[in-house]
């Protein structure tokens, strides 16, 4: 006897809890990982909008800006909560992902068990979901919250339809449009819900019979004009889409539409082929663009042939045909041929909703097959649990790789070392940890795979400068730029770093300008610019300059003192060597500026690996003292750190004593607690170091 209905939704209850609380155990761990250099950057680190809340000039920008390539308002919305509620670092967007997708779990949970009235399928199905180790990259990597925001209002879409099914209402068809609106604001993908609706029409919800039967067609017809508004978002949508990403339209390296056919039907089995068999995941599949003809038919073939099967069985397993198209019809936007790019063949994150399909055609076979023999029960339920519990413990081992970046490019370059992307992103993890000279061999090799490309020259000439091989630098960014883009900005604005570094303000001036004619408002350039000519001596264009910048709002420089502060913030970001360089140009000319000697001084004394030994800061600092009309507190206080640096400890205090009785005079609380620290430091015999 069957338990009644309050009881069975009370179950429903207790193992929806058991499955929200299995999901969030198995992602936790992502809460403590890092940002990964992979558009985590552009999305978030380096993005102002999102890194200063729920402003109104941010939520105007999230509605108003096509940004990446995609127009997305709630994923940046979603992001800009993140910070406001948990500040900017990555723990508060791997909270939400986490969440995002335990909740998206437990919904599709509810809606099979509403739909169908089965609690332990339902429970399988969502399961199968949840846990899959495809899903790792969905969860832990936050650029990909696209997958988890737009999931929660798929499945939100799909409890809406259960009710406008049982009883029809422009209230609950409009909630069913909401959702996917608000889906389809944060994640194209959600193209793919009327379809699916219309399949979960046939079954679970029976609400047209059989649509091989003319009798049913009239029923058929009233469905697809219920879903009319829903097709017409559809399209909308694919439309933007369209005219955002036009490597959907553009056929590279002369591949042909046909060619772009032919790859279609092999892809869909890559795809089952790694569900099936979640090993060696990565985040890049490197595409193999080489259509094999022979292959493809097979592939057509087998696609045919297992769709005619369970449409022919259709009548006594309706779920198999539904499942199957489910994620025929779901992965269908994102299949190598439809999307097209040189990038990847494949993605894990791509089976995101595609793979709910699988689940559901499993799981009811499973329970069919049980039904049908019962002395398969424990060895078929066994056999899933053990499948769950296999998938479990590979996310759990996956999970790791998307720590931080160098975890997630190390394990990319092990899977695809002839990858562009490999190749730069791994260079780019290296730079993080310091290895520069590491980091040279695989930008030039990404330069190698890509010799039209910009980026990869660009990142090898960056390496160069920081470890101050400005000479091979400048030679490497003219060959580039006469071989790929004269005119790139990228490549220029690098080639005037080099010629600065050098001493050759002069060289610098000309590319710098090229840069700027592509990227007017880049600030930074536009400061380097006015560097390059006050070095020069080309006061009156630097002013005007500096006029132009403040008629468009920017204050932070009226004149040259104002680049001091600029090249401090280079130094503190870890660029060394060019505010190093630019201290140097300025002392050549400006040799007796209090400012720049002082400054200079204590970066060089407090630095643990300064670009000039500590007896240049001794020199530079004394030379300020000896300039000023008279003794300064500050000026003292950078003397004794530099002499402190240098391992002169005893004159160390002497000077800072003196630095501190003046700072008395002066009535400087704030300059005496500091020097007072400093001077601690240096009676326990170490220097002082920021």
């Amino acid at each position: 006897m069957k338990p009644d209905l309050p009881t069975r939704t009370r179950t429903a209850g207790l193992l929806l809890a058991l499955l929200s609380a299995l999901t969030l155990a198995l992602f936790w761990p992502a809460s403590g990982y890092d940002f990964v250099k992979l558009d985590d950057d552009q999305y978030i680190c380096l993005n102002p909008h999102v890194l200063t809340g729920l402003a109104p000039d941010n939520l105007r920008w999230a509605f108003t800006t096509i940004y990446q390539n995609w127009w997305l308002p709630l994923l940046w919305i979603s992001y800009m909560a993140d910070t406001q509620w948990f500040g900017p670092e990555p723990f508060g967007y791997h909270l939400t992902n986490i969440l995002l997708h335990t909740v998206t779990a437990a919904l599709l949970f509810w809606f099979l068990f509403r739909s169908t009235g089965s609690r332990w399928r339902s429970l399988f199905a969502a399961a199968c979901f949840a846990i899959h180790p495809l899903r790792v990259e969905s969860v832990a990597w936050i650029s990909e919250r696209k997958d988890v925001l737009s999931g929660l209002f798929f499945c939100l879409a799909l409890l809406a339809h259960v009710r406008q099914a049982e009883r029809p209402s422009a209230i609950r068809l409009g909630l069913v449009h909401l959702w996917m609106l608000l889906g389809l604001m944060s994640k194209s993908i959600l193209v793919i819900l009327p379809p699916l609706l219309l399949l979960l029409d046939y079954w679970p919800l029976a609400r047209a019979g059989d649509p091989g039967r003319r009798t049913t067609w009239p029923r058929w017809r009233r469905l697809l004009l219920e879903k009319s508004g829903l097709f017409v978002l559809a399209l909308v949508f694919i439309a933007l889409n369209l005219h955002t990403h036009h490597s959907t339209l553009v056929n590279r390296d002369g591949t042909t539409w046909l060619q772009r056919l032919g790859l279609i039907f092999p892809n869909y089995w890559d795809y089952l082929a790694k569900i099936a068999w979640p090993a060696k995941l990565s985040v890049i599949y490197p595409p193999r663009d080489l259509v094999n003809w022979p292959l493809s038919l097979v592939a057509v073939t087998a696609l045919v042939a297992v769709t005619l099967l369970l449409l022919r069985h259709r009548q006594k397993c309706p779920y198999a045909p539904v499942g199957w198209l489910w994620f025929l019809v779901a992965l269908g936007p994102v299949i190598r041929g439809i999307r097209f790019d040189d990038m990847l063949a494949y993605a894990d994150r791509y089976t995101y909703l595609p793979s709910i399909g699988l689940g559901i055609a499993l799981v009811w076979g499973a329970g069919d097959l049980i039904s049908l023999r019962p002395k398969l029960k424990t060895p078929v339920i066994a056999a899933g649990l053990a499948l769950l519990a296999a998938w479990g413990i590979r996310s759990r081992l996956q999970l790791p790789y998307w720590k931080e970046s160098f975890t997630t490019f190390s394990e990319l370059i092990d899977f695809a070392p002839d990858h562009f992307a490999a190749n730069s992103a791994y260079g780019f993890a290296l730079l993080e940890k310091g290895r520069v000279e590491e980091a040279l061999v695989y930008f030039a090799r990404a330069a190698e795979i890509k010799p039209k490309n910009t980026q990869a020259p660009a990142d090898y000439a960056d390496a160069l400068l920081r470890l101050g091989r400005n000479d091979e630098a400048i030679a490497w960014l003219q060959q580039a730029l006469a071989e790929r883009d004269p005119n790139c900005p990228v490549l220029n604005s690098l080639l005037a770093f080099a010629w600065l570094d050098v001493g050759r303000a002069d060289l610098a001036i000309l590319p710098l300008r090229k840069a700027l004619a592509h990227q007017p408002r880049n600030l930074g350039w536009r400061i380097e610019l006015i560097r390059a000519l006050f070095e020069t001596g080309h006061e009156p264009a630097a002013f005007e300059e500096i006029r132009s910048l403040q008629g468009e709002g920017y204050v932070g420089i009226r004149g040259f003192d104002d680049l001091i502060p600029h090249y401090v913030n280079w130094w503190s970001s870890g660029e060394k060597r060019h505010a190093w360089n630019f201290f140097q140009s300025a002392l050549r000319t400006r040799p007796d500026h209090l400012g720049l000697l002082n400054t200079a001084a204590w970066l060089l004394a407090t630095d643990s690996a300064p670009p000039a030994p500590p007896e240049e800061a001794v020199r530079l600092a004394r030379r300020a003292v000896n300039l000023a009309p008279a003794p300064h507190p500050g000026l003292l206080d950078t003397l004794a750190a530099a002499l402190a640096a240098t391992g002169d400890i005893e004159r160390a205090q002497q000077t800072a004593r003196q630095a501190l009785a003046l700072a008395r005079q002066g009535q400087d609380p704030a300059l005496v607690a500091r020097i007072q620290a400093r001077l601690a430091v240096y009676r326990a015999g170490q220097p002082w170091r920021e």
